[in-house]
């Protein structure tokens, strides 16, 4: 008997907070840092000049993302580093994170500029501390991440007896790094994080602070999936490139689109799988600019099938793929030329950066969550799409019209026959045509919030599997079919 999914889940993560208590006795996971790069000496590690002894170490076989996720992850080396110092986390992009764990956003030059301060108050009194003497936490950035911006409060030891807590507007900050906002604001440690550039402004009387809303991980198989798809794009793009009858205009625009998706889908594995960190940035941009050029010749395909099909003349006119490639290519780099710009433009900018694209933060992409999404992606993407079911929509009108004006010069018997033939042949071929004309894409539109919604939710999860596998439907009904078989036998 299968245990409900919930029931697993739950179990796992019992298992996983006993480990966590037993590898740091007394010890939270979000006080611990991970120190797999720092070579042991003299029964201690040197985390950014912070001296741990050896007995606030332990290992671990997961990440904690405190909203109720644990991954799993390859055994490391984490320390209880605010067991010795108080600790802050600020954020981290993640084209700034190294190999060996490290962040090199200029941080360090940055507080050593402004030399940053809080105030620690206690029941002896109030302390200032600098930033530069406390454990500074570089944290990831998390899917849904949201700017806030937060004045005029006050910081308390975890010592501090919280009395006439009802205050309006007062904000105790615990030792242990929670924020206590009366009662319209709680959040622990691993609910946010500072923003790096925080401290040329009133840093500490306000401040920009990075709210975790939620954290999404990758669909079982996913991953598997989008391998496999890539390797039927190459071996698609192989056979049009291989039959010459299938080189024309059409079978061109397949194979630039195939390979749009197949370099954008490589990417996406290296991207989830970490290895392109050193690259981020680039990496990012280079997927946007693929995802828009992959999604125009989409709608390139279906303007010139319709244009194909509808029109008396078959003669192919001269230049015209060049056209099409001019159109999209250019298309393509506006695009991501614009979001490079507003990027590098208001990056270092807190008050913007909810609206930001922010390729290389997140993921190497471009994030998918907030309004600004329609922007980026939703909006074009959304406008792409109804071209597309337009350009379908005329084309299946069209193909159901001369279908049923070739009926009517057959007899009766054959008008019969004929009938049934055009059923399995016609729906046979209007599926083929939806799915190269890209009509499910419309369904990636689905603005990421509504996904907290039953329905949508699924809708969302059966969209992301079926265009993970884009390349495998893509070679099964235009390789697989009969007629490409023998283009391939005579070949």
């Amino acid at each position: 008997m299968k245990l409900p999914s919930e029931v697993f889940c739950t179990i796992l993560l019992l298992i996983f907070a006993d480990n966590s208590k037993a590898d740091i006795p007394g010890c939270n996971y979000f006080d611990t840092v991970d120190i797999s790069y720092i070579e042991r000496q003299n029964d201690s590690y040197l985390y950014d000049d912070i001296l741990i002894p050896a007995s606030l170490t332990g290992y671990y076989e997961f990440m904690d993302f405190g909203d109720g996720f644990i991954r799993p992850v390859k055994k490391h080396l984490r320390a209880c580093v605010c067991s010795v110092r108080p600790c802050i986390p600020i954020c981290c992009p993640a084209k700034n994170f190294l190999p060996n764990g490290k962040c090199e956003d200029g941080l360090k030059e940055e507080l050593a500029r402004f030399e940053p301060y809080i105030y620690l108050t206690s029941m002896d009194g109030e302390e200032r501390v600098p930033l530069t003497d406390m454990a500074i936490i570089r944290d990831e950035f998390w899917d849904c991440d949201e700017m806030i911006f937060i004045s005029d409060f006050y910081y308390f030891l975890e010592q501090v007896r919280i009395q006439n807590f009802n205050k309006f507007g007062l904000i105790v900050w615990f030792q242990d790094g929670t924020f206590w906002v009366t009662v319209d604001l709680v959040l622990k440690k691993h609910e946010y994080c500072l923003y790096r550039h925080n401290f040329n402004s009133d840093f500490p009387k306000s401040m920009w602070l990075i709210v975790h809303r939620c954290r999404t991980d990758l669909l079982p198989g996913y991953l598997e999936i989008l391998i496999v798809s890539s390797i039927c794009n190459v071996l698609t793009i192989a056979v049009y490139l291989y039959i010459k009858k299938l080189r024309n205009v059409t079978g061109k625009c397949i194979i630039c689109c195939l390979f749009s998706r197949f370099i954008q889908d490589l990417i996406t594995v290296l991207d989830r799988l970490k290895l392109i960190n050193a690259i981020c940035s680039p990496a990012g941009y280079s997927l946007y600019f693929l995802l828009m050029a992959a999604n125009l010749w989409l709608s390139v395909i279906s303007y010139h099938t319709w244009k194909v099909l509808t029109s008396l003349n078959r003669v192919e006119i001269t230049y015209r793929f060049l056209r099409y490639n001019v159109f999209v290519w250019s298309t393509a780099s506006i695009m991501t030329g614009s979001i490079y710009l507003v990027n590098h433009i208001w990056e270092n900018d807190p008050s913007q950066w909810n609206w930001l694209p922010l390729v290389g933060f997140i993921r190497c992409s471009v994030k998918d969550w907030h309004s600004s999404v329609w922007i980026y992606i939703s909006g074009p993407s959304l406008v792409l799409s109804t071209f597309n079911v337009t350009m379908f929509t005329l084309t299946a009108i069209y193909i159901w019209k001369v279908k049923g004006n070739i009926k009517k010069f057959t007899n009766e018997e054959e008008e019969r026959i004929g009938c049934i033939n055009f059923d399995s042949q016609t729906y046979l071929q209007f599926l083929r045509l939806s799915i190269v004309m890209g009509l499910t894409w419309i369904f990636n539109v689905i603005p990421f919030s509504a996904r907290f919604y039953i329905f949508w939710k699924w809708v969302g999860i059966i969209s992301d599997y079926f265009h993970s596998a884009f390349g495998i439907v893509i070679f099964v009904l235009l390789v697989l079919k009969r007629s490409t078989w023998t283009l391939l036998m005579e070949s």
